[in-house]
Formats: structure tokens, C-alpha cells, sequence
């Protein structure tokens, strides 16, 4: 089956690793491909590295990126630190769609996590419709997780199961920052 959790609300990546877990203690294998981030730098990965059966890649770069066109229309964003995507960002998730397919094709995995794929679709890094047919054609033989925000319709029409996290108060709007363990 494949089963979405998006929203503007926190906790879509952590609801997918619990979803995981839940797998790996009925031994399970489960693989998570990160997007868009680097799995050295994230809390998750230094968490999950040593759980047996569950597998993490990502395929990003150090930092947070967005279109242009984002950019230019949440000015806010720049204070965050957000970056224009290049070039190398449309490698990467190639890349990791790359890998996802081979992992797919060796049917080694009862669940795979495509963490923030609806981000990547959102933002065009892949094309939605190659995304959408390898799910459809291999959601009978592997559960697949997406999470990120803005999930294309086209996503959610194929998706069993739609999670939307929503935000309903946010610190951040406070002035407060990222909480090391919480956030990151």
C-alpha cells in the first residue's frame, strides 16, 4: 500500500520511523531513503544506524534549498537560511529515485520510507509522473511511506492512506528557535 503523511504540521518523518520500527520488531526490513538531506547530519540517522534491519541512505546536501519562484515568493525564507536549488540538487534525487528502483526491483524490503519525496516532487526535482507509475506498478508487492509537505495530488490519488499534520500553533512564529533533539 502506499500511505502519505504531509501537512504543514511537524512530525511526518517521525511518523513514518515509527511506522519502521513497528515493521523491524516483527523483523521486517525496512529501508528509508532520505531527500534533500544528509542522513549524517540528521538526530534520525544517528539513531537508527545500528538498528538491525532498518537501512537509511539519503541523497542531499548540507543546508535547506527551494526554487527560485519560492524564494522570490516567501521572502522569509532567506532568514531561514534557504538556498536556491542548482543543478545538484536535481542529480541527487535522481540519484536516490535511482536507488529506491534498484532497492524496489531486489524485493529485499517490506517497507520503504521516501522521506520528504513530496517536497521533491513539489519542487520538480523529479518527474511526477515516473514517480507515480513506479508506485502504482509495485505498491501490491511493497509499502511504501511518503512524507513532505505539498504532496501532489496526483500522490494522494494513488496514496490508500492520507495523514496531514497540521500545524496548529508553531513556536517558530514566536521568535524561538529549533530545539536540538525535537527539531533536528
Amino acid at each position: 500500500m502506499i500511505y502519505v503523511y504531509t501537512g504543514d504540521g511537524k512530525g511526518k518523518t517521525t511518523a513514518a520511523i515509527g511506522a519502521g520500527i513497528r515493521a523491524v520488531g516483527l523483523n521486517k526490513q525496512v529501508l528509508m531513503v532520505q531527500f534533500m538531506k544528509v542522513k549524517e547530519l540528521t538526530s534520525e540517522y544517528k539513531a537508527l544506524q545500528n538498528i538491525k534491519n532498518f537501512h537509511i541512505e539519503s541523497f542531499g546536501r548540507e543546508g535547506f534549498y527551494a526554487p527560485k519562484r519560492y524564494l522570490e515568493e516567501n521572502p522569509e525564507a532567506k532568514a531561514f537560511g534557504v538556498k536556491p536549488l542548482s543543478d545538484i540538487d536535481f542529480k541527487l534525487a535522481q540519484d536516490g529515485f535511482d536507488f529506491v528502483l534498484n532497492a524496489v526491483k531486489s524485493q529485499k524490503y517490506h517497507l520503504i520510507i521516501l522521506d520528504e519525496i513530496c517536497v521533491v516532487l513539489h519542487f520538480e526535482l523529479l518527474p511526477l509522473e515516473t514517480v507515480a507509475n513506479m508506485l502504482k506498478k509495485y505498491k501490491n508487492d511493497i509499502h511504501f511511506i511518503l512524507t513532505g509537505r505539498n504532496c501532489p495530488q496526483r500522490i494522494l490519488d494513488l496514496s490508500d492512506l492520507i495523514t496531514e499534520m497540521k500545524e496548529v500553533k508553531h513556536y517558530f512564529k514566536e521568535g524561538k528557535e529549533a530545539v536540538k533533539g525535537i527539531d533536528f
